[in-house]
């Protein structure tokens, strides 16, 4: 019977993601056998990754057994979980090491790089719900808002914010500025520009060349 602790090598963890990189989400989830991720994901700075899925390609890749999408559970105390274990950052495990924590949006924001022109969706998405607290986790990859109930979590990236809606399943709202993969690489929606940046607090300034932070 598989053990989630047997997969021990990080390296055969950061191989899988290349993987997934080079072959693209669809294809990767194909050739594993695995459905998309609808809650745990594993987050770095080159992209997000369906963690059941990396788990399984990391597994085959340190033992040379292939693993069946129904022979692991995904959750925070099966594949995800030990993803976690292993230092990764996964989105919706609940990790207090290292975070910095907020009790408003505006003070997370004061740490966290969004572009400008994405910030009016992020607010206009915050503004209909209610949230006890934020929080950046060790890895800075993202600020998660924490409902009041505690359950339907928000993560805000630069590009994106995935939610919980109910148990095991979420939603991703694409923000203007984002990055799509495509094809296993990362391409920018809209072309890029010269970047002027606040000498103070390194974010790209807009049009008037005014920080909002300052």
């Amino acid at each position: 019977m598989l053990s989630y602790a047997d997969l021990t090598d990080r390296g055969s963890v950061e191989w899988a993601m290349a993987e997934f990189d080079r072959l693209g989400r669809n294809a990767f989830l194909q050739r594993y056998g695995y459905g998309e991720a609808k809650e745990y994901f594993v987050v770095t700075e080159d992209g997000r990754y369906d963690s059941k899925a990396i788990f399984a390609a990391a597994y085959q890749r340190q033992h040379g057994v292939s693993v069946s999408h129904d022979e692991i559970s995904g959750g925070k105390h099966a594949a995800a979980g030990r993803l976690a274990e292993l230092g990764f950052t996964v989105e919706g495990i609940d990790d207090r090491s290292g975070r910095k924590t907020f009790q408003t949006f505006e003070e997370a924001l004061k740490h966290y790089r969004i572009p400008l022109e994405n910030l009016p969706v992020v607010r206009e998405f915050l503004a209909g719900r209610e949230f006890r607290e934020f929080y950046i986790p060790r890895s800075g990859s993202y600020i998660a808002a924490v409902p009041t109930d505690g359950v339907r979590k928000a993560f805000i990236h630069s590009g994106y914010i995935w939610h919980r809606v109910k148990r095991g399943v979420g939603e991703e709202i694409e923000l203007p500025v984002n990055r799509i993969r495509d094809g296993g690489y990362w391409r920018s929606v809209r072309p890029e520009r010269p970047k002027e940046l606040c000498e103070v607090h390194f974010v790209e300034l807009p049009a008037s060349g005014d920080c909002p932070y300052c």
